[in-house]
């Protein structure tokens, strides 16, 4: 029997792939949380809170070297069709039986592959692993851009971690403990102070009733409690709907939410599992800490944050307002959908391009300028949200950029990873020039 260490693929603000509702960071940590829960003592898991490619971190670990590794994550196609899991190893390397029997069943479970265990050079985790001598293989479980394969993921859940289990020679526990649990003493609870602020919230707990009004991305709720959120009332800016998934209810809408709505329940004691947000003035983000995987990454304007199907309880909330909205046109996955400004926008870690990207400003004045491969500097002067930076169906890479707004960006440059942040003053730029090399994504934050 082998002892797992686990590590779930992106996070710490690079989301990863995005479809059907999720984002693979979030969804690969519920499924590491179930690994190492019907694991117990034979699996490890890794600090969900990094990105272990952003930060290298498998060369810093200190680790047996007889331990075996897996890194969790999920494919995504601009076709919907495509679908199917696979293990992927060094190139140089021969699959082991851990990496041969995880293969067969991935397949079985996700099929649509032709070639189970795929060996590659070209990927960063990898090549680290092999130079520490690590025994180390990264699983795409399924394509999150396919409804069939996130179905099986989100309804098989724990079939999935049992049979990942199994490819390790590691038995599975089944957990037992009363719905919802008990609440505990401990833990961090919410400010007792009502704060109003461009997004005010607050929620219905569980044997505290109703938490005084939060804003602006500060806490609501409790974490350590094992105490549900049975409801939440929103005061956003401009037209808000809110979807919560509720216990044995499942999705309920609320159109133009104001102050007063409540949305879920009181004195039913059901927990809210799961929440979306669609504003139509501002651009939502959002994250949530649930029952059994702590806080999930930020959620975007119209995607839920939360695990449906799972049955945890939200026990916190945090809400604010986007500085703006960018969408990323990628390298053989076309445009990812918007997301919060302040997330990482492209995708690192598969040594793709940014070949294009747009900007929904919200009444901000935003000037982009971009140098492109071929073209050279480009100027967009003060942009709109139709405005596309950069090229679309020309595999082009864009190179550097520069911007002017209140607000500061960073890069991803190909081969050297994140740059320092700097002010967008419309002189400073990022990325390089007559190098050839490409900007992989870009994120911003509020000066």
């Amino acid at each position: 029997m082998a002892h797992l260490y686990v590590i779930a693929g992106h996070g710490a603000g690079d989301r990863g792939a995005v479809g059907n509702g999720y984002t693979e960071a979030e969804r690969v940590r519920v499924l590491a949380s179930r690994i190492k829960a019907l694991g117990g003592n034979n699996v490890t898991l890794g600090d969900m809170s990094r990105n272990y490619y952003a930060d290298n971190g498998i060369s810093k670990l200190s680790i047996p070297k007889d331990w075996c590794i897996i890194e969790l994550h999920m494919d995504s196609s601009v076709s919907a069709s495509a679908k199917g899991a696979h293990v992927i190893i060094k190139g140089s390397y021969n699959p082991d039986s851990h990496d041969i029997e995880l293969a067969n069943f991935l397949c079985n479970m996700f099929p649509g592959r032709s070639n189970k265990i795929v060996g590659r050079n070209d990927l960063a985790n990898p090549n680290r692993a092999a130079a520490k001598g690590f025994n180390y293989r990264l699983a795409e479980f399924g394509f999150i851009s396919n409804k069939t394969d996130v179905s099986t993921f989100n309804s098989r859940m724990d079939e999935i971690a049992k049979g990942v289990l199994s490819a390790f020679g590691i038995g599975s526990a089944s957990a037992s403990e009363p719905v919802d649990g008990y609440v505990v003493n401990g833990g961090k609870s919410q400010n007792n102070k009502d704060e109003f602020g461009d997004v005010s919230y607050r929620v219905h707990m569980r044997g505290n009733g109703w938490g005084a009004w939060q804003c602006d991305g500060e806490m609501a709720g409790s974490t350590g409690q094992n105490r549900r959120i049975e409801a939440i009332c929103l005061d956003g800016d401009g037209k808000a709907d809110v979807t919560v998934h509720i216990k044995d209810t499942g999705d309920k809408e609320y159109k133009g939410v104001t102050k007063q709505t409540v949305c879920g329940t009181i004195g039913e004691g059901k927990r809210i599992e799961a929440i979306k947000i669609v504003g139509t003035d501002c651009y939502y983000m959002y994250r949530v800490h649930q029952k059994n995987i702590g806080w999930s990454e930020w959620a975007n304007n119209g995607e839920f944050a939360g695990t449906i199907g799972e049955g945890l309880q939200l026990e916190a909330v945090e809400i604010k307002k986007a500085m703006f909205s960018v969408n990323a046109h990628v390298q053989n996955k076309g445009w990812i959908g918007e997301r919060a400004a302040e997330n990482v926008i492209g995708i690192t870690g598969h040594a793709l391009r940014l070949e294009a990207f747009k900007i929904n400003p919200y009444g901000k004045e935003i000037k982009v300028k971009a140098h492109l491969q071929t073209d050279g500097w480009v100027d967009y002067g003060t942009i709109t949200k139709d405005t596309i930076i950069g090229t679309v169906g020309e595999s082009k890479r864009i190179e550097c950029l520069c911007f002017s707004g209140d607000f500061d960006y960073r890069v991803h440059v190909q081969g050297s990873g994140w740059t320092d942040w700097t002010k967008a003053d419309g002189v400073s730029t990022l990325g390089t020039v007559g190098q050839a090399l490409r900007i992989e994504a870009i994120q911003f934050r509020e000066r």
